[in-house]
C-alpha cells in the first residue's frame, strides 16, 4: 500500500518494511532550486521504495515536476518538464560514500541517522535540470536567422589570403 512519506525520516526502519510511498510538495520547499529557476510555483510528485540491497538501505522511485526557466536563445520564459528515476544508497557519512562501489549513488544521513525529504530530492531534481535551456524548436523562440551586416569591401573584392605564401612550402 502507498502511503505519503513523513517529512522527517529514517531509511533504516522503512527499509524493514520495504515501504512504498508518494509525496507532492511545491517547488518553494526546494530553495537551491528555488534559486536556479524562474518561478517556483509547480508542485513536485515523487514515489519511493525502500529496500536493503546487502549492506545497504537502498531507495529507487521517480520523480516529476515542471520548471519555469529562461530560454537562453530568445531569453523568454519556458517551461521543463523533468520526469525521471533515481536509485539511491543512504551512507552514513562522507567515507561511507567513498567506499562505496561506483555502482551506488550515496546520499549522506544526518547525525541522527535520518533525512529530511526535501534534501532527498532537491539535489537530484537539480541534477536534471538543464544548464542551457532552450526551445526544442527555435520556431517557438521566434528568432529569425542572423545577419551581422555586410561584409567588408577587402572580403567581397577577393582580398589575397595571407596563407597563400605557404602553399608552395613542402615539408620533405
Amino acid at each position: 500500500m502507498v502511503k505519503p512519506l513523513p517529512k522527517r525520516f529514517n531509511p533504516d526502519l522503512l527499509a524493514r518494511d520495504n515501504a512504498c510511498f508518494e509525496i507532492t510538495f511545491a517547488q518553494k520547499n526546494l530553495k537551491r532550486l528555488e534559486a536556479i529557476i524562474l518561478t517556483a510555483e509547480n508542485d513536485v510528485r515523487c514515489s519511493a521504495v525502500f529496500s536493503r540491497l546487502k549492506r545497504h538501505v537502498h531507495v529507487k522511485g521517480s520523480f516529476q515536476t515542471v520548471v519555469e526557466m529562461q530560454c537562453q536563445r530568445c531569453l523568454q520564459a519556458m517551461d521543463v518538464n523533468i520526469d525521471e528515476p533515481y536509485a539511491l544508497v543512504f551512507v552514513g557519512d562522507e567515507e561511507a560514500a567513498e567506499a562505496l562501489p561506483e555502482q551506488f549513488d550515496p546520499i549522506v544521513l544526518d547525525e541522527n541517522g535520518d533525512m529530511g525529504v526535501y534534501d532527498l530530492f532537491e539535489d537530484e531534481i537539480i541534477i536534471h535540470v538543464p544548464a542551457f535551456p532552450k526551445h526544442v524548436d527555435s520556431a517557438l523562440c521566434g528568432v529569425e536567422k542572423t545577419e551581422f551586416g555586410e561584409l567588408p569591401k577587402a572580403v567581397s573584392e577577393g582580398k589575397a589570403n595571407p596563407f597563400d605564401a605557404l602553399k608552395d612550402l613542402r615539408l620533405d
